[in-house]
């Protein structure tokens, strides 16, 4: 990955999401965003977590992933910071366009729940 992590801990409670993380991982220009700026292919979906604990992003780097216009519809960027969970690198996504109040989306390039033998209401820990 381009950039490394910084030192911040966010606790939280594995959720599941609206189903919207699948449709926009897999759209090939967020795709490229994705490849191009954090260094890995996007697994067509989101990682959710409700936090427990208080987090400040701000003071972590955050990369940048362009919006488009496609067919006279926009499409949002989004601010992705560099993290991981149980050593599985990442990002944290944060769409300009945001639905999930409350609600901390995370992208990988495998699919985390399966690879990390996680279930809704299992507690994790993202690093950043």
């Amino acid at each position: 990955m381009p950039y490394a992590m910084g030192s911040g801990a966010i606790k939280g409670t594995v959720v599941s999401g609206l189903g919207e993380g699948k449709y926009f991982m897999s759209i090939p220009h967020y795709k490229n965003e994705i490849r191009k700026k954090l260094g890995f292919d996007p697994y067509p979906g989101t990682f959710n977590i409700k936090p427990e604990n208080r987090h400040d992003l701000g003071k972590s780097r955050s990369i940048s992933i362009d919006g488009f216009e496609k067919s006279g519809k926009k499409f949002g960027g989004a601010s992705c910071y560099i993290a991981s969970i149980n050593r599985i690198k990442g990002a944290i996504i944060i769409p300009d366009i945001n639905k999930h109040k409350g609600i901390i989306e995370f992208i990988a390039p495998e699919h985390l729940k399966s690879r990390l033998k996680l279930d809704d209401g299992d507690e994790v820990t993202i690093m950043f």
